[in-house]
């Protein structure tokens, strides 16, 4: 009895062994993937094609060169209105948010008291914003999204104009300009007046900062204000009718 159990038990065993020596062989690990090179700094997309993976280089879309609006392109975004008994140029501005310069410019009236009843005045809704573009240098003026015009600008030297978003809190004409050096007071009928004709300010005194003209054009597209940004005369003017109290003013690197 003990000799057949141990010849069924060495059976065992035997077929045990021989069903694993009849194995196929395993196969040798696959080798590592390598990984991605990426040359020089090319973009890729990596596209999931549910086998092996395709890489597509993708090239740079080009910037989209915004073209200046005409006077005739920026009327056409406004619509007619009648003049009624006891408007004034600057209340209808007002109600639509723009300056009274630009219905002025928009319907080229020499005088802006001298409007009728029944004329009929091509007028925008507002308010426009400004953007300034430090690394483009450029001042851009903008109705909602659609972009209307730029200006060449110099800026504060030393990166010191402000970045950040502001409102215009005045505008003026002609102000009094204080030397921040040796406080003396220019008036605009000094020939050493710095402001062009027009003062947009963004942050109040102390220490004031504005959008304004300037006379000096090699300056422009450099650093060299005292932070405030400048604009070639008379442009200035163009951008003061369009702003109005509130406006937006965006600063961006």
């Amino acid at each position: 009895m003990k000799m057949r159990l141990f010849i069924g038990l060495s059976a065992s065993v035997l077929l045990i062994a021989g069903c694993a020596s009849q194995r196929p062989p395993m196969p040798p690990p696959p080798p590592p993937e390598e990984p991605l090179e990426l040359v020089g700094e090319e973009e890729v997309i990596i596209i999931e094609t549910g086998g092996e993976e395709e890489i597509v280089d993708v090239e740079e879309t080009p910037a989209v060169e915004l073209i200046d609006l005409s006077w005739e392109e920026i009327k056409d975004l406004g619509t007619d209105y009648k003049v009624v008994k006891g408007d004034t140029l600057s209340g209808i501005a007002g109600r639509h948010n723009v300056g009274t310069g630009l219905l002025e410019r928009l319907n080229g009236l020499k005088n802006p008291d001298m409007i009728r009843i029944g004329q009929t005045l091509t007028v925008i809704e507002g308010p426009f914003r400004v953007v300034v573009d430090k690394s483009d240098m450029k001042l851009s003026l903008y109705l909602g999204d659609t972009f209307i015009r730029s200006y060449p600008v110099t800026l504060g030297a030393k990166n010191s104009t402000p970045e950040g978003e502001f409102t215009v809190l005045r505008k003026l004409k002609n102000p009094p300009w204080t030397d921040p050096y040796n406080r003396t007071i220019i008036r605009a009928d000094n020939p050493e007046y710095p402001l062009g004709t027009r003062w947009i300010e963004f942050i109040p005194p102390p220490g004031a900062y504005g959008i304004h003209g300037t006379s000096k054009e090699a300056e422009i597209g450099t650093e060299a204000s005292f932070g405030c940004v400048r604009i070639l005369h008379p442009q200035e003017e163009e951008v003061f009718d369009f702003l109005i109290l509130g406006s937006q003013i965006v600063i961006t690197p």
